[in-house]
C-alpha cells in the first residue's frame, strides 16, 4: 500500500533581537507573509517521474509515494490526471489559506495547458478491495487540516470508508464519485463548516451484507459530532445503511435538494442533532429487495430520533439537553420507503421535539405515510403535507395523540385519521398526481423525478394549504419556495410543489467542476 501524506511546510521566523529597530523588521514579515500566501499547484499522472518537479504536465510526478515525501505550503493545490488510477490512500494535512482552500482534484489538457477539472473521467482513487489495512473507519481520503477541498475524484473499493474529515473546519468534498465502499462513504467527524456538494454516492456500507448482516451499519454521507455542516445537490443510490445522517450533537446540519434512492436504513436520519434542516429533496425506495430492511420495502424516508446510546442511560457522554429539536421539514418528497416521515419515540426516555416544523411535503405510497411518536412536542407544526397511500396494505398516519403538535390543513388519502390531526382546513379525496400507479416497481433512480410528485389541475389540495409558514418565513428558512424553490402562491398549496411548477433541475449524478 502507498499511504499519501501531505505534509505542510511550516515557515518558522527568528527573533532578530531586541536591538533590532521594528522598521527594519516589518519589511521582513512582509516578505515572509507574501511568500507563504503564494500557493503552488503539482501535477500527478500515470508516466510521469518523481525526480521531475511536479509543476507542469510536462514535469508531473508518477507515484502516490513521491507525494508522500513532499512537504506543501498553506494554499497549494494536487491535481491527478483525469482517467488515470492510483492504488493506495491519500491523507491532506496542509491546510488552505484566508482566501482560498487547498485542493486534491483533477485536470485536463486543453492543448497542452493544464486545466482544472476534468472532461472525460474522474481520477481514481482505488483500495482494491484490500485498503486500507488499519480498520474499517479509515478513509482512503482523508482530511487532517483546516480549509481543505477534495474535488473530481473517484474513489472506489474501500475496505474502511471513502472519504473522511476529521477535527477541522471548512472542509470540502465536491464532485466526487464514491462506491463499493465497505463503511460510510462521505464522513464528517468533528468537523466545522463542512460542505458536501454535488457528489454521487453508491454501494456503501457493503460491510453490512457481506457479514450476513451481522456488523453494524453507517451512512453514505455521515455528520458526526459537527456544526453547521451542509449536504447539498448530491445522489445518493443503493446503499445498506443510512442515506444521509446527523447524529451524536451535530448541530445546525442543512440537507437539502439530494435524491436519496434505495436506503436500505433510512434516507435522511437526524438523531440527537438538533437544529437540523431537511428540505428539497427526493426520497425513494426500490423494487430492488437487496437494499430493503424489512419484508418489502426499504427503511423510512425522513426520521427523527434520539437514540439511547448517545445518552449516560445508554452508556454514552452526551448532555440530555442535546435533542432532535427544532427540526426543520418542508419541500420533500417521498415515496415507497417503510414511513415517509418517522417521528420516533423509542430509545431514549426523556425525548422531546420542541419546536419542530413539518411543511409542505408531499408523501406517496410509503407503507406509512407519517409515523408519530407520543414524545412530547411542545410548540411543533404539521401543516400543509400531502399523505397519498395508493398501494394495498399502505395507510396514512400511525399514532393519533401528537402531544403539543398542532396539525391542520393537510391532505388525507384515507379520510379523517382522527386525534389531534382533525381539523376543518384538512383535505380527504379527489388528489391526482402525474404519477398514480408504479412507485412500489420502481428500480432505479432514473426512474423517478420531482415531475411524477406534480398535483393536476382540479385536484383540492391547489390553494387549501395554510400561510402561516408563508408568514414564518426567514432568510435561513424560506418556506415560501417549493421543492424547485418556485414561489408558492396565496393561498399556499399543499404538498411540496406549487401547482404552477416551472421545470426546474432533479439533483444529478456529479458534472466535471472547474475552479472554485
Amino acid at each position: 500500500m502507498q499511504f499519501v501524506r501531505l505534509r505542510a511546510r511550516l515557515t518558522y521566523t527568528r527573533s532578530l533581537g531586541m536591538r533590532l529597530r521594528l522598521v527594519h523588521l516589518l519589511p521582513v514579515l512582509a516578505f515572509c507573509c507574501a511568500t507563504a500566501s503564494e500557493a503552488a499547484t503539482y501535477y500527478v499522472r500515470n508516466g510521469g517521474s518523481d525526480s521531475a518537479d511536479g509543476r507542469s504536465h510536462a514535469t508531473a510526478w508518477a507515484s502516490l509515494g513521491k507525494i508522500n515525501n513532499h512537504s506543501f505550503s498553506p494554499g497549494d493545490q494536487v491535481l491527478l490526471h483525469e482517467g488515470h488510477r492510483w492504488v493506495g490512500r491519500v491523507e491532506l494535512d496542509w491546510a488552505g489559506t484566508s482566501t482560498a482552500h487547498a485542493v486534491l482534484g483533477a485536470y485536463y489538457l486543453d492543448g497542452s495547458t493544464p486545466k482544472r477539472g476534468y472532461r472525460t473521467a474522474p481520477p481514481t482513487i482505488d483500495g482494491e478491495d484490500r485498503l486500507p489495512t488499519e480498520s474499517k473507519w479509515t478513509p482512503l481520503v482523508l482530511i487532517r487540516a483546516n480549509r481543505v477541498r477534495v474535488e473530481n475524484l473517484r474513489v472506489i473499493n474501500s475496505e474502511g470508508r471513502g472519504i473522511g474529515a476529521a477535527s477541522v473546519s471548512d472542509p470540502e468534498v465536491v464532485g466526487c464519485s464514491v462506491s463499493n465502499i465497505r463503511s460510510g462513504g462521505i464522513h464528517f467527524l468533528k468537523t466545522q463548516g463542512g460542505r458536501a456538494e454535488n457528489n454521487r454516492v453508491t454501494r456503501t456500507d457493503a460491510g453490512y451484507p457481506e457479514s450476513g448482516g451481522t456488523v453494524d451499519w453507517g451512512a453514505a454521507i455521515a455528520i458526526v459530532t459537527s456544526r453547521s455542516t451542509v449536504i447539498r445537490n448530491n445522489t445518493v443510490a443503493e446503499v445498506w445503511g443510512e442515506g444521509i445522517n446527523a447524529h451524536s450533537g451535530s448541530q445546525y446540519t442543512l440537507i437539502e435538494r439530494n435524491y436519496v434512492f434505495g436506503a436500505r436504513s433510512a434516507g435522511v436520519y437526524s438523531d440527537a442533532a438538533p437544529d437540523t434542516t431537511i428540505r428539497r429533496n427526493i426520497i425513494v425506495g426500490t423494487a430492488n429487495s437487496s437494499y430493503w430492511r424489512n419484508g418489502s420495502t426499504v427503511g423510512p424516508g425522513i426520521v427523527l430520533s434520539n437514540e439511547v446510546y448517545h445518552y449516560p442511560a445508554g452508556g454514552g457522554s452526551q448532555d440530555v439537553s442535546i435533542q432532535s429539536k427544532r427540526a426543520r421539514i418542508y419541500g420533500n418528497l417521498v415515496a415507497n420507503t417503510s414511513e415517509g416521515i418517522g417521528i420516533w419515540g423509542g430509545g431514549f426516555a426523556e425525548t422531546s421535539y420542541d419546536d419542530m416544523r413539518i411543511y409542505n411535503n408531499t408523501l406517496v405510497d410509503n407503507t406509512i405515510q407519517v409515523t408519530m411518536s407520543t414524545k412530547p412536542k411542545p410548540g411543533a407544526q404539521f401543516y400543509n403535507n400531502i399523505l397519498l397511500s395508493l398501494s394495498g396494505g399502505t395507510t396514512d398516519i400511525s399514532g393519533l395523540n401528537l402531544n403539543g403538535m398542532t396539525a391542520k390543513n393537510n391532505y388525507f388519502s384515507k379520510g379523517d385519521p382522527g386525534g389531534g390531526y382533525s381539523s376543518s382546513s384538512n383535505r380527504y379525496t379527489g388528489l391526482e398526481l402525474a404519477k398514480m400507479s408504479g412507485w412500489r416497481a420502481v428500480n432505479s433512480p432514473d426512474q423517478v423525478s420531482w415531475r411524477d410528485f406534480v398535483v393536476l389541475s382540479g385536484s383540492p389540495v391547489i390553494g387549501a394549504g395554510s400561510d402561516e409558514p408563508w408568514q414564518a418565513s426567514t432568510g435561513d428558512q424560506d418556506y415560501r419556495l417549493d421543492h424547485n424553490k418556485a414561489e408558492f402562491s396565496l393561498p399556499m398549496d399543499m404538498g411540496g410543489l406549487t401547482f404552477a411548477t416551472p421545470p426546474g433541475p432533479r439533483p444529478m449524478a456529479p458534472t466535471a467542476l472547474s475552479g472554485t
